[in-house]
């Protein structure tokens, strides 16, 4: 058996597509705080159940023996992050399960200038220290989120940002997804840890002067303090914690932290991750 939480999220979704067409879907157990979102896929013929991190009866009651559970980090502040992804290891070891695969993030370290690195650094480490055999999928920054930023980019003709020389190796998530579906439903993934890139590294720099290129259009990387930078992330309505989340992960950013290219996705994959610089031509057309 196959069980995935949040798997009416935006990586569950396509973690299910990928499986849909390798595995029976009897063997797929959907988990999500609203079963009901997964109403479709059920009537294709996964299984579905409620699967709160605020609940841990619900992951007691969900996650069986021998089977292979996808632990999809949660979104939250890191303090109750650490508590739900606690739960679910506690439930996992109780069940008896095969395997927890966890979607870390790239570069995880207690020392990392990102929270959301020493977050998922924490949760490796109880992993580690539960004894459920495991395997790290170290996600590095989705090239999906460069739709957030380009718009105003091209509107103003700038993208402002803190530490616009600083690379990163951005990933999609459809090719995060068909590595995570490899790893479900293959067998030698005990106790591994894939750092899972594309295959490329672009600083804010060259992704305005791929702008550029696409849209014939001026667009320059303009560097921003992180204290107006912060401010004008709060005046979007963004809560504190992901404020710090996100001047920490520019600041990691500039530090080189998300920069490294490997080739674990084509490893798991058998194919070429996307580039970057054909992810961002696809999305200003």
């Amino acid at each position: 058996m196959i069980i995935i939480t949040g798997a009416s999220g935006q990586l569950g979704r396509l973690v299910v597509d990928q499986l849909a067409g390798t595995v029976d879907p009897s063997s797929v157990l959907l988990g999500s705080r609203t079963p009901d979102k997964c109403a479709a896929r059920k009537a294709a013929g996964f299984k579905t159940a409620k699967i709160d991190f605020n609940d841990p009866k619900s992951m007691t009651a969900a996650f069986t023996k021998g089977a292979t559970v996808l632990v999809i980090s949660t979104d939250a502040p890191n303090d109750v992050r650490i508590v739900q992804h606690g739960a679910a290891i506690n439930a996992a070891k109780r069940a008896g399960v095969a395997r927890l695969v966890y979607t870390s993030f790239f570069n995880p370290s207690a020392t990392s200038l990102c929270p959301l690195n020493r977050l998922h650094a924490a949760t490796e480490a109880m992993i580690q220290e539960s004894g459920v055999p495991y395997t790290f999928l170290r996600n590095n920054q989705y090239a999906d989120n460069l739709a957030l930023s380009l718009p105003q980019a091209l509107a103003h003709g700038a993208l402002a940002q803190p530490g616009i020389q600083g690379k990163v190796s951005y990933v999609t998530r459809a090719d995060l997804a068909a590595a995570t579906a490899t790893v479900l439903s293959g067998p030698g993934h005990e106790n591994k840890r894939y750092d899972l890139t594309g295959p490329e590294a672009l600083s804010a720099c060259d992704i305005a002067a791929q702008l550029s290129k696409q849209t014939g259009k001026a667009i320059q990387a303009v560097e921003m303090e992180p204290l107006q930078f912060g401010e004008l992330l709060k005046g979007a309505g963004l809560p504190p914690f992901l404020v710090e989340a996100m001047l920490g992960l520019f600041a990691a950013n500039a530090a080189g932290e998300f920069a490294p290219v490997t080739d674990h996705v084509r490893q798991l994959t058998g194919r070429e991750p996307t580039p970057a610089t054909r992810f961002i031509a696809g999305l200003v057309g």
